[in-house]
């Protein structure tokens, strides 16, 4: 009987210091659901064709998912399958040196910080990738030889990932968090955001390529298809910079109460459907640098020739040399702008003249928001030194700009693409350089040939940039980057010194203190 008892106990003590450390959560976990478990989800196209946007294969097939637009909710088969079934939106804190999770629809669940910031969690998973008989491959199971990599950290594996649900946005005492109704930051050098990311505490970084790579594995497993834009579209994509240039009569803006504090801007009226009531603002004064305030458009005024933009925050002193452009929308706008959808996976549909296309919306896949679009997610893990790549394999390890140990070399130099695409912001063949095959190692999902007679719906339909010298990556496009937002857009090109009100980041915690 002692026998049987000590055994018990050896078994429990061993499940015990499998779990998550210092991980309390609200419900059990559920790593799959009986044989399910031993099931294999994949996707696959044809090498070389680069019109073969992939089918679903294996145990995948047959299955449907769609991506929900405007009030219409999208469907997934996947909703009842491992992983997909078990990402959770939640809240993540610190308390008396643990990590509490409170999970969406549990008792104090909030998306304000009041809780702790919000993320999503996206449970361990198992990855296949290879090619065979003419077709590349990539399959998700809950069991298998390796785990993805994004849930390796130090050589050890961990049960899970946590994605911020929002773009980072750091306050007052530096700290980057994940919370409703903020601007994201911007505007600041690459080192601050990783700053303000590891100041959080262990755990804590940037999203990283193993991140993105384990989340596009998801996003086209599910779907079935190897171009994000075509599923859900390219995000908050085609709105407009605040610029002004030698042409006034298109770009002169001016205020109707000139050298006095005010809370409006007068402008021409071109700008009128890409100012929506409810979005945010920048105002410049004389260069697109002298940022004067990032802000809210609460009300507008039409007039023959003009219109009247009135913002939220304090005034602020406008003068003729003052401009007016879009800058990055407050965190969980997909739900609050005009007719949100309000469910986990889609984009929100603009009511507005001009504004129903597929790259002028919010969107979010399983509650993460704005994965492209908006604004630029800066990398931590990967730098490029004259054209060669250099990743890092652990979160604590990172830096920016850095390509010594344990930074490691990663393929043969790439070819050098330094064109910012079309300004036109309509993709056109010949204008934009898009994927057709990506480097895999360790999770690295950054391109390694272009081909500049592909359109945007064709291949990965990810934009390739790389220029030469010390640069690392800012990820998936801006708010005026049109149809080149993809989750696989990736900009090489970042120097050390650039800060841009396009360029942002995105926070992530694993449980590895």
């Amino acid at each position: 009987m002692k026998t049987r008892i000590t055994i018990i106990l050896i078994c429990c003590i061993a499940l015990f210091a499998c779990s998550e450390k210092d991980i309390i959560p609200n419900q059990k976990e559920k790593p799959g659901q009986g044989d399910k478990s031993n099931m294999q989800y994949g996707i696959r196209w044809q090498i070389g064709n680069n019109n073969d946007l992939g089918e679903h294969c294996f145990d995948a097939e047959g299955l449907k998912a769609s991506f929900g637009v405007g009030s219409t909710p999208g469907t997934s088969d996947f909703d009842s399958i491992y992983p997909w079934s078990e990402v959770k939106r939640c809240n993540l804190r610190k308390e008396g040196g643990k990590t509490i999770i409170t999970y969406d629809n549990e008792p104090g669940f909030s998306l304000d910080g009041s809780n702790g910031d919000v993320f999503v969690r996206i449970p361990k998973f198992y990855v296949k990738k290879y090619s065979e008989n003419g077709y590349e491959y990539r399959v998700i199971s809950a069991k298998g030889t390796k785990p993805h990599p994004a849930f390796i950290e130090n050589g050890k594996e961990i049960d899970a990932v946590y994605i911020s649900a929002f773009e980072g946005y750091i306050d007052e005492n530096g700290k980057m968090r994940s919370i409703a109704d903020k601007i994201p930051t911007s505007n600041i050098v690459p080192k601050q955001f990783l700053d303000a990311a590891k100041a959080r505490g262990r755990g804590y970084t940037l999203y990283d390529m193993r991140t993105l790579d384990m989340l596009y594995t998801l996003v086209a497993v599910e779907f079935g298809c190897r171009n994000t834009g075509v599923i859900f579209g390219h995000g908050i994509a085609d709105f407009r910079q605040p610029i002004k240039k030698e042409w006034d009569k298109e770009q002169t803006y001016y205020s109707t109460k000139n050298e006095k504090k005010t809370n409006s801007i007068t402008c021409k009226r071109q700008w009128r459907d890409v100012i929506i009531e409810g979005s945010n603002i920048c105002i410049c004064n004389g260069s697109q640098k002298d940022i004067l305030t990032f802000a809210k458009c609460t009300s507008k005024k039409k007039r023959k020739k003009t219109e009247t933009y009135y913002f939220d925050g304090p005034a602020i002193d406008i003068n003729t040399d003052c401009f007016i452009g879009n800058c990055a929308q407050r965190t969980n706008w997909t739900e609050t702008c005009t007719a949100p959808h309000n469910s986990k996976t889609g984009r929100a549909n603009m009511v507005t003249p001009h504004l129903t296309t597929e790259n002028r919306n919010p969107m979010r896949y399983r509650w993460i928001e704005n994965i492209v679009g908006n604004i630029w997610h800066l990398m931590p893990d990967v730098t490029f030194k004259d054209l060669q790549m250099y990743v890092c394999d652990n979160i604590d390890d990172y830096d920016m700009y850095k390509t010594e140990p344990p930074y490691r070399k990663v393929g043969e130099p790439l070819p050098e693409n330094n064109d910012n695409g079309d300004f036109i912001l309509i993709d056109r063949p010949g204008k934009n350089f898009w994927i057709t095959s990506l480097i895999d190692d360790s999770g690295i999902s950054f391109g390694k040939e272009w081909n500049k007679n592909l359109t945007s719906r064709q291949a990965f339909g990810a934009y390739y940039y790389l220029s030469k010298g010390l640069t690392i990556i800012a990820n998936g496009g801006g708010f005026d980057h049109g149809y080149r937002c993809n989750m696989l857009t990736n900009r090489a090109w970042i120097r050390s010194d650039k800060k841009w009100h396009l360029y942002g980041a995105r926070l992530i915690y694993k449980p590895i203190e």
